[in-house]
């Protein structure tokens, strides 16, 4: 019967992590890879260039409601 040592593929694993390059986080400190989009401590974007410029469903959804209400107020006698 073989066992496995998972303990020693953790360690080798963590040592692997350890070689890869990391920077702190601009917000919280928290070190976070090179190539990472947020940070996975505090969450938010490493750079202004990663945020998304997409407005929220709802926040369309409640422009066209608050249109809609006015339109219907101005032509309504």
């Amino acid at each position: 019967m073989i066992v496995r040592d998972d303990y020693a593929d953790d360690i080798d694993d963590e040592e692997d992590r350890d070689d890869d390059e990391t920077m702190p986080c601009p917000h919280c400190g928290e070190s976070v890879y090179d190539d990472a989009e947020r940070c996975p401590e505090c969450g938010r974007y490493l750079s202004p260039d990663d945020i998304s410029h997409r407005k929220p469903w709802w926040v369309v959804a409640g422009a066209v409601v608050c249109l809609a209400m006015m339109t219907w107020w101005i032509l309504h006698p």
